[in-house]
């Protein structure tokens, strides 16, 4: 499996970790079709990663305010 079909398998089943990984570990030479359809993977990984920080936020939030009436 290339670069761009691992990229896009990890961006549909949202493991995160193999984004941050791929997005590391990137080929160095891209086609200038490859290269429009990385970025616009690397936008949809942000907007997940950002969705997945907020989601993370609430939930530290709801257990904070959970702890704080636990006697």
């Amino acid at each position: 499996m290339n670069w761009l079909n691992q990229f896009k398998s990890a961006l549909v089943s949202e493991d995160l970790d193999k984004i941050e990984y791929l997005t590391n570990h990137y080929p160095s030479k891209l086609s200038p079709d490859e290269l429009e359809c990385t970025a616009a993977l690397l936008k949809n990984s942000v907007e997940l990663f950002r969705t997945k920080q907020k989601e993370l936020e609430v939930e530290l939030s709801k257990a904070k305010k959970a702890k704080k009436y636990d006697f």
